[in-house]
């Protein structure tokens, strides 16, 4: 298959040089849902805002290629990075609080994009927001267009964002925690419209989540992150039914199930994510991970096994 984004030894430093993700490599083929996880912290963010040139301007990266809609943008100039990103790629952000402007009225911030890589109308525009507000659950969409978004819950907002990542028929979606702030009825419809276009459509979809169990039922391979590297991946039915690494064990286990019992504790992983001494040599992991051995603080291995299911861990 043809991939649709393509990222290799990808690494990113803050205005300290501390690394925040080091040396990732990815690919997404045409027409599949791919799914990001791993804790808050991990760099999925930063990782997806490097396909589409939004990594924030106190960020410095190296990385030998990054391919979007199978072009190198990173010897690009800005206007084309913005012609292609705009007419091919939607982002979905996580924080809706300060992606829409607070003072525009939803049917401007949703049309003026359509409007102007699209060639098309304000009618047009306007019909085709209308369209995409009632496909993500607004009962009431042409009176939605006339809003602030300080007049909408965030909930709406964030269906506000996908109806505007859709406007432009992109061949590739990235939804950055799509479904925080929806309650359970609307996140269902939210995650089944993404299901719907990428199989009538063939439009790509970046899902990144911290939510595993959103990611086992939708996507067809995930990627696991653990502070700024990826650990484990593969496809998505390899990967939960036989995970290598050692965190994605535990995130696996700590996903609820209907077993439960009443009163029982939700398990949880110790500590927290690193945010430094990501580029130190070993396991990112071995601070937490309960099977580290002293191996792992000088060296760790990467391990290819069947249907290129990859993992970054010195168990066999």
């Amino acid at each position: 298959m043809d991939k649709i984004v393509n990222i290799k030894n990808l690494t990113i430093n803050d205005n300290k040089n501390n690394i925040l993700v080091n040396g990732v490599s990815l690919s997404i083929e045409k027409g599949e849902i791919f799914g990001l996880v791993g804790e808050s912290g991990s760099g999925k963010t930063l990782t997806a805002k490097s396909i589409i040139n939004l990594l924030p301007e106190n960020l410095d990266y190296k990385v030998d290629l990054i391919e979007t809609i199978g072009k190198n943008i990173v010897d690009m100039t800005k206007n084309e990075k913005r012609e292609l990103i705009g007419k091919n790629v939607g982002f979905i952000p996580q924080n809706t609080i300060f992606f829409l402007h607070p003072m525009i009225k939803i049917k401007n911030q949703i049309g003026d994009g359509y409007i102007y890589h699209m060639n098309k109308s304000k009618k047009e525009a306007l019909e085709k927001a209308s369209m995409l507000l009632s496909k993500v659950g607004f009962e009431n969409p042409d009176d939605i267009l006339k809003y602030y978004p300080w007049q909408l819950s965030g909930g709406m907002r964030q269906r506000v964002n996908i109806a505007m990542a859709l406007m432009n028929d992109p061949q590739l979606i990235i939804a950055d925690e799509p479904t925080t702030a929806l309650d359970s009825t609307i996140q269902r419809q939210v995650i089944d419209l993404f299901k719907t276009i990428n199989e009538e459509l063939g439009i790509s979809i970046i899902l990144i989540s911290h939510d595993l169990a959103l990611v086992k039922h939708y996507s067809n391979r995930i990627a696991v992150m653990y502070a700024g590297q990826i650990v484990e991946s593969g496809f998505s039915d390899d990967v939960f039914q036989n995970p290598k690494h050692p965190y994605t064990q535990l995130l696996i286990k700590i996903i609820p199930t209907f077993n439960m019992k009443k009163n029982e504790r939700l398990s949880e992983i110790p500590g927290f994510v690193q945010e430094t001494g990501r580029g130190n040599k070993g396991c990112v992991f071995r601070f937490r991970c309960p099977k580290a051995m002293d191996i792992c603080s000088e060296k760790v291995i990467e391990n290819n096994i069947e249907n290129n299911h990859y993992y970054k861990c010195n168990l066999s």
